[in-house]
């Protein structure tokens, strides 16, 4: 019972870990976030979640080929030390974007009418485009989309095998596909209704707050990575 109560705390833990900091990754705006925008001035409440199947489709293929391809049980857990380094550091350095993020929330918002004009003009040439594929492509050419996984997804999944084996790795996955489900699905239904709650105070808030948790597990993935050096 007790090994069983462990399991329990040690996987809704990586849930955790998988959703705030998949959260924190989903809330800095980027050119998913323009699309669903301007797909659901378009189409409704809807396209925020069929945008997420698309995304979560093409991270399961590099899920898939970072567990499959680079091997966890492996060659590359020699280097794990040097891997969570990297992820530590990839971390902080994002949680200073959110702190610039969020100091800057003010200064950019606007209403939700101007917002949504914006993003409609940038976002028109993908008005026939479906929903899923437009989340397909915006996940695949987003530059940013696999050094995130190297620098930082690749470790929370390492840290996932260490605690619960390939169950942990999926665990820390569904983590962070109900992180992106969630903040774009609540976009969506948000821009839909003809509201933005997230703008201003809120969002500066809700940025810092996710930004203190990203640093705090930057912070013990570098710690972890270079006692593993002098282990």
């Amino acid at each position: 019972m007790e090994l069983i109560s462990s399991s329990f705390i040690l996987g809704a833990s990586l849930v955790g870990i998988g959703f705030l900091t998949g959260l924190s990754g989903a809330l800095i705006p980027g050119p998913m976030l323009a699309f669903v925008v301007s797909d659901t001035l378009k189409k409704g409440a809807s396209s925020g979640p069929l945008t997420v199947l698309g995304h979560i489709s093409v991270e399961l293929l590099l899920i898939a080929a970072l567990v499959l391809g680079l091997g966890l049980t492996g060659y590359f857990l020699q280097f794990k030390s040097l891997i969570y380094v990297i992820g530590g550091i990839a971390l902080i350095l994002m949680s200073l974007l959110g702190v610039k993020e969020a100091k800057e929330a003010k200064s950019r918002s606007m209403p939700p009418g101007e917002i949504g004009g914006e993003v409609r003009l940038r976002g028109a040439k993908y008005a026939h485009n479906s929903s899923i594929l437009g989340g397909v492509l915006f996940t695949a050419f987003n530059p940013s989309f696999i050094p995130w996984w190297i620098t930082i997804g690749y470790p929370l999944l390492l840290q996932g095998f260490e605690w619960l084996a390939l169950t942990g790795i999926v665990l820390v996955s569904i983590g962070h596909f109900i992180s992106d489900f969630s903040w774009y699905s609540f976009i969506s239904y948000s821009f839909a209704k003809g509201t933005n709650f997230f703008v201003g105070k809120r969002y500066e808030v809700m940025m810092l707050i996710l930004t203190l948790f990203v640093i705090v597990f930057g912070v013990f993935f570098l710690i972890k990575g270079v006692t593993g050096f002098f282990g």
